[in-house]
């Protein structure tokens, strides 16, 4: 036992050691987008409106990225990073350029070994609600996947909200298991809590654990005992989740002890809820009138018709994934003749008012950027998961019902997301590749343990075997690990045109390198750009800032083309931009992003061969 449990360790630290050997490198070589708004105006603006005792100051963004504020805000303690809030685009000396690199070292080492902690409490978590090997598998599909480590490096919510999401899903599922006592009922209420605090759209989780509520009935209790008993319990456990999240939401962002309309916008009232929280209110007073006047008996009716249809229910679900997982195929081995999924990923937001094709096509596109968002291996143990929990008759100890409640919750999230006109991106579905790969590991436990594979194939063989494909799909794609795309979509399609800024800390140094860099001026159409190249750097298109500039170089990605190519300026009257934009001209240098020809950043020297 004693022995078990070192070899256990050893590949806990052997994982953690891989995600850190490439992690900690990258924090201070990464230029990322957005990342300003935090550093010099959300994080300072928190610390010192506590500092001053200031609660509403506290009140720093609409998402409301209050823990990415407590837990960068660590990095404080060692830069001080607001001297240096106006010197991104002006000129500056290599000693300015490094102190940079200080800045976002600081302040995005606390946030990404938080997120090492994740992991270790995924595992710890994973082992309590399914096994050891599960847990193990899972740990390193998460630890090595390059979509989440990338994510984990830089200052942003969904930085963090990878982590507090599904670890809030997995303790409510060991409280639904275990019952015993109120323990990971309170861990489920503070992660949801942490998780509410990180974005707001953390909310779709009280809907879920509604609804999990009764799919927990059907699949685990419906023999144990009867329906009103089992739920005037599940109910009040429902609202001792809420009551914790709303607790650690209040303590933890000050700006609430004074404007209360903050908790509840935050928390029941979201905006995200406007269109659904009727159907969730009306819904929910049925139930509770259900069970105060008639002791859930129509209730008791429903959950006894679908209890015997819950196989089918399962298959359905899992059909469902299975069959447009084959149309994203066809369509992309069909050049995306159907549906143009790379159009509905470059505009994510925006749109009103409801169509039919258009909200289907939009699921279809979300279902594609987590698939193949997933490595190669973490894909093919994700679909041997779903066709073996769906349709195959497993033994007691084999099934997996929890396979089901995380698909639901991935449908859930994209039905959400769509309704309010969102495309769920790489980024806006972070939360979903933990909880995909979660799915994975159950698949690649349960096919090692058929007695043939068994035969041949130890665990802690195919355990090696996992890591070491892991690894090599994370390594492929140093250090641009957010623009990862699994080798089974062609490479002349790409995944995420919203990448944070990937490219631009190797494209500044490129021009750092040329003569009197800080004499030169140029124009990016990605702002990252300009925090590490020495001299004068212009983004945008504003006419105040274009006007009478003679440009040395200008900086284009595949990234900011849509955006760029609809704009009108002074840029567009002066060089062909379609020409600048195209991947089969090369400009001065080009850094090919994450393997893909079509995913580029790449500087241009303004001369007359790109002059209209």
């Amino acid at each position: 036992m004693k022995q078990k449990k070192i070899v256990i360790a050893f590949f806990i630290l052997l994982v953690l050691i891989l995600n850190l050997s490439l992690g900690l490198t990258r924090l201070s070589h990464y230029s990322a987008v957005d990342e300003p708004y935090w550093i010099y105006k959300r994080i300072p603006k928190y610390w010192k409106a506590i500092k001053e005792q200031k609660w509403r100051h506290t009140n720093i963004n609409d998402k409301p990225g209050i823990t990415v504020a407590l837990i960068s805000g660590i990095g404080l303690f060692s830069v001080n990073p607001l001297p240096y809030k106006s010197l991104r685009q002006e000129v500056k000396t290599p000693t300015q350029t490094n102190y940079f690199s200080k800045i976002n070292f600081s302040l995005r080492l606390p946030i990404y070994l938080a997120t090492i902690i994740f992991l270790l409490i995924f595992f710890l978590l994973l082992q309590k609600l399914f096994n050891t090997s599960v847990a193990l598998t899972a740990l390193t599909f998460i630890g090595l996947s390059p979509i989440i480590l990338g994510m984990s490096l830089i200052i942003n919510p969904d930085s963090l909200l990878w982590g507090f999401l599904p670890l809030s899903i997995l303790s409510y599922l060991i409280h639904q298991k275990e019952k015993q006592s109120k323990k990971y009922l309170y861990l489920t209420g503070i992660f949801l809590g942490l998780a509410l605090l990180t974005k707001y759209v953390a909310n779709i989780l009280y809907v879920y654990f509604l609804g999990l509520i009764f799919l927990e009935y059907i699949y685990y209790f419906q023999k144990k005992k009867p329906f009103f008993n089992y739920l005037k319990k599940a109910l009040l456990d429902f609202s001792f989740i809420i009551a914790i999240s709303m607790a650690v939401f209040f303590l933890l962002f000050p700006a609430t002890w004074k404007h209360s309309e903050i908790l509840l916008k935050g928390t029941l009232f979201s905006k995200a809820f406007k269109s659904t929280w009727p159907i969730f209110i009306g819904f929910f007073a049925l139930l509770l009138a259900d069970l105060g006047i008639n002791k859930s008996r129509l209730s008791s009716l429903v959950m006894n018709f679908l209890t015997r249809y819950r196989d089918l229910f399962q298959k359905i679900i899992g059909g469902l994934i299975l069959i447009i997982t084959g149309f994203i195929f066809y369509n992309i081995f069909t050049g995306m003749t159907i549906w143009n999924f790379e159009a509905i990923m470059a505009s994510p937001k925006g749109g009103s008012g409801f169509a039919l094709m258009d909200f289907i096509s939009k699921v279809i596109a979300d279902l594609y950027a987590l698939i193949f968002g997933l490595t190669p291996l973490v894909f093919i143990f994700f679909i041997y998961s779903i066709f073996k929990n769906s349709f195959l008759k497993n033994s007691k100890k084999e099934k997996f019902p929890s396979v089901l409640y995380f698909l639901l919750f991935i449908l859930l999230y994209y039905i959400a997301s769509t309704i309010n006109h969102v495309t769920d991106t790489v980024r806006y579905q972070i939360v979903l590749y933990p909880l995909a790969s979660i799915i994975a590991a159950i698949g690649f436990y349960q096919f090692i343990e058929t007695p043939f594979i068994k035969k041949y194939l130890r665990f802690y063989s195919a355990y090696l075997i996992i890591i070491a494909l892991s690894f090599f799909s994370l390594y492929s794609v140093k250090p641009f690990y957010l623009t990862y795309a699994s080798s089974i979509l062609p490479s002349r399609y790409i995944l995420n045109f919203k990448d944070m800024g990937d490219g631009s800390f190797q494209i500044a140094q490129e021009l750092n390198k040329l003569p009197q860099a800080q004499k030169l001026i140029i124009w990016s159409d990605k702002g990252a750009v300009c925090e590490s190249f020495i001299g004068r750097c212009i983004t945008g298109f504003h006419k105040n800032d274009l006007a009478g500039v003679h440009f040395n170089y200008l900086i284009v990605s595949t990234g900011r083309k849509s955006k760029s190519l609809k704009s009108h300026s002074l840029l567009h009257q002066q060089f062909n931009f379609a020409k600048i934009y195209s991947s089969s001209f090369p400009g001065y240098k080009m850094i090919i992003l994450g393997g893909r020809p079509n995913n580029f950043v790449k500087i241009v020297s303004v001369n007359k061969e790109i002059a209209k």
